[in-house]
């Protein structure tokens, strides 16, 4: 955050407003302070409560004894006016008990005597200002930490990178009022300076501004306090002394000032996030220096953790897709045995078909052709599995209702070679009321591949090993659903590695025997769908994986979302 050291703003920037109905005294207090202060006078109530109607006023001074209205009574006026400016009452005549009620009241701060000293007034006037300017900067304070606050509840829960850069930008147009705002990141190891996004949209200037960036050559002094995360404020009025890309930025936006803050990451600054006042709003002092600081300590916070989620995400999907692609690799020779036995008898058909062409063989034409057919279809599923087992089902997977039986129908066929392979009994048993679910197929295709190919593995070498799928009905969350239940009679799941089954890289296959991350994949991949995998287990006693999903599955998800 920028620093708000004591004393640094000028008492002239805090106007004083004198009233007196006599021309000699406000003359006096004109002469005496008009160099220390922002003097304003007033020769009556009425024309004081007019110019703080009209302007901001810090500290409002006033003669007790005056025509039409006292010093105490327009004093209380001012205070409904604005009850944050100090009110000071200047007097000769009050009796104790009118200024004591006046001061219990709070109508007025404190009281001058008259005959006053330039000493005594300026050490008074000195005080009210400081009280005043303190009290605003406390206002604005608690106002930036309860924006910042908000702001930082809003932009951390959105994890998708370009949805948070376009709620940044609208935080800073539509809640903190910026005439614009942009954002821009550093790119080829900061050798670019490029605006990555812009609002308003829309708007012809910004069109123009969208494709700014600039180079460590055309632009190496705006780069290089950037990087150094040193806030910048460009002013029109100093558009000579900028270099040739920064002149035609600051012309080409015609705002007073634009303010630039430095992101600045974990280990260096990723970019900027840029305002400016174009349609005539205030100058950049402390005030908005310090709020937009903040901001951008939390913008650059969230933008870094939108990153993490996004290469997370790719890594994810690059695991689950060579997840996938080594289960493909261990069923290539049983999809060309599964391949092979239907071919044999659209061979046969195909070979006997111009013998037969004469002939009156209704089981022949009939009876064969049927079976050639349903081979034929019995390859295209079989090709279309592993096409899909290999692709990952192509582009943004899409949820369909799925016949539960057919799918482990599907499974227990590719793996019927590789259970063979290894000397295991695979066996399929389905409920017929096991309902339909909805489901995302590829992805509990995938689940469910994993967890047979686990089972068969495990039992692999025993004389009795069997591994049985079933297709079950089942209550989820009071709701019908479905089971998938993958039982094996192997070694089981010794119990202090039941704890760690699902974590990401743990295995207890030997080396090269696998990467530990089947396992973590499928409870993923089944949470996607708002479901469950159970694990029961005893060393020595086989294990026993019961995948429970509501029939809705993604559908609750996508509701939910």
């Amino acid at each position: 955050m920028i620093p708000r050291p004591n004393r640094l703003f000028d008492y002239r920037e805090y106007p004083v407003l004198y009233v007196d109905d006599e021309p000699e005294n406000l003359r006096i207090f004109e002469l005496a302070f008009r160099r220390d202060f922002g003097v304003l006078t007033a020769p009556d109530a009425a024309s004081a409560l007019r110019i703080i109607n009209e302007r901001p006023v810090s500290v409002a001074l006033s003669d007790q004894r005056m025509p039409g209205m006292t010093g105490v009574e327009f004093l209380a006026r001012v205070r409904e006016v604005d009850p944050k400016i100090i009110r000071i009452l200047v007097t000769a005549y009050g009796d104790a008990q009118t200024l004591g009620s006046a001061v219990n009241d709070g109508s007025i701060y404190k009281y001058i005597p008259k005959p006053w000293t330039p000493e005594d007034m300026e050490l008074s006037v000195r005080r009210a200002v400081e009280v005043y300017a303190l009290d605003r900067e406390r206002d604005d304070l608690l106002l930036e930490l309860t924006t910042l606050n908000q702001v930082s509840q809003s932009i951390n829960q959105q994890l998708e990178l370009s949805r948070l850069l376009d709620l940044i930008l609208e935080t800073l147009t539509d809640t903190l009022h910026f005439d614009s705002a942009a954002i821009l990141f550093f790119r080829e190891e900061q050798g670019e300076l490029a605006v990555e996004a812009v609002r308003p949209r829309g708007d012809t200037v910004n069109e123009w501004v969208a494709g700014l960036s600039f180079t460590r050559e055309d632009a190496p002094g705006l780069l290089k306090k950037i990087a150094q995360a040193e806030m910048q404020v460009l002013r029109f009025e100093d558009v000579a002394d900028y270099e040739a890309p920064i002149r035609a930025w600051v012309h080409e936006v015609a705002a007073d000032e634009i303010l630039i803050a430095p992101l600045l990451g974990k280990e260096a600054v990723i970019g900027a996030l840029v305002v400016d006042n174009r349609r005539g709003g205030k100058d950049f002092g402390v005030a908005e220096q310090t709020l937009m600081d903040g901001l951008a300590t939390q913008a650059v916070i969230a933008i870094e953790n939108a990153r993490l989620v996004e290469d997370l995400r790719s890594s994810r999907e690059q695991v689950v897709r060579a997840d996938r692609l080594g289960t493909l690799g261990t069923l290539a020779a049983g999809l060309a045995h599964e391949i092979n036995n239907p071919l044999t008898s659209i061979h046969t058909f195909l070979s006997l078909a111009p013998t037969k062409r004469e002939d009156e063989d209704p089981e022949f034409w009939q009876g064969y052709h049927a079976l050639a057919t349903r081979e034929v279809d019995r390859i295209r599923g079989l090709v279309a599995s592993m096409e899909r087992l290999a692709s990952g089902g192509g582009g943004d997977v899409q949820p369909e209702w799925c016949v539960a039986g057919e799918l482990g129908e599907s499974v227990a066929r590719l793996l019927a070679r590789e259970a063979g392979r290894v000397g295991v009994r695979l066996e399929l048993e389905r409920d017929d009321d096991a309902p339909d679910v909805y489901a995302v197929r590829d992805q509990l295709h995938q689940v469910l591949l994993n967890l047979l190919l686990n089972a068969i593995h495990a039992c692999a070498g025993r004389e009795d090993g069997c591994v049985v799928l079933r297709v079950l009905q089942a209550r989820v969350d009071e709701e019908d659903g479905l089971a998938f239940e993958v039982e094996d009679n192997g070694p089981g799941i010794p119990t202090e590695a039941l704890e760690r089954l699902f974590d990401p890289f743990f295995t207890t296959k030997g080396p090269d025997q696998g990467t530990g991350l089947g396992l973590t994949i499928c409870q993923q991949l089944i949470a996607n769908h708002d479901g469950s995998i159970e694990v029961r287990s005893r060393d020595g006693e086989g294990a026993l994986f019961r995948v429970l999903l509501p029939r809705g599955g993604v559908g609750r998800v996508l509701a939910a979302d």
